[in-house]
């Protein structure tokens, strides 16, 4: 005699399309929230690296311990008033490792591109006048983008680096405006 097939364990072939549709629909809505979730982190990430950066350079600098000499021979010090100062980030050493890929994990535009990652300093103080004394204000600033087109496309100062300084699909980059590049010695 045979056995009956309905013996009340297992799911019915229906029972086993519905579960998969449901969890169709969940994938579906899923995987475009972690997704954005994903890119909306690696766009955090590089903007708090940036400021790990002006940091990394700004700290020493400014205690006269960061000493670095241009192509030109000259040492590099604070700028006078109206005048800038570029560090590529290949020239910045920090202490966790290598400034080779960004967070969107592409390596980062060549020294000679626009979009190459550069710390800036400017000094937006006023120069000496007759009887006065030369105030300075350094104000930190930041340019970078990755191969694949992320990062921040113009010259951003630190207090305003955040989550909407960062955009992908950069093509161009603004110039910086950089009165003169520094190298380490």
């Amino acid at each position: 005699m045979k056995k009956s097939l309905k013996s009340g364990k297992g799911f019915t072939l229906i029972e086993l399309l519905a579960v998969i549709v449901i969890l169709g629909i969940l994938l579906m809505t899923a995987i475009p929230a972690v997704t954005r979730n994903i890119a909306k982190s690696r766009r955090n990430t590089f903007w708090q690296n940036a400021k790990s950066y002006i940091k990394a350079v700004a700290t020493p600098f400014l205690a006269g311990e960061y000493v670095v000499t241009s192509a030109t021979g000259t040492v590099c010090t604070a700028p006078a008033p109206g005048q800038s100062i570029g560090i590529y980030l290949t020239d910045v050493e920090l202490e966790q490792g290598s400034t080779q890929k960004s967070s969107f994990g592409a390596a980062y535009k060549a020294n000679s591109d626009n979009c190459a990652p550069m710390i800036i300093v400017k000094n937006e103080g006023t120069a000496a006048a007759s009887g006065k004394e030369q105030k300075d204000k350094l104000v930190w600033y930041f340019i970078g983008v990755d191969q694949s087109g992320n990062g921040i496309a113009t010259m951003t100062k630190e207090a305003d680096l955040g989550l909407a300084a960062v955009t992908t699909g950069i093509t161009t980059c603004t110039k910086p405006s950089v009165t003169k590049m520094c190298q380490p010695a």
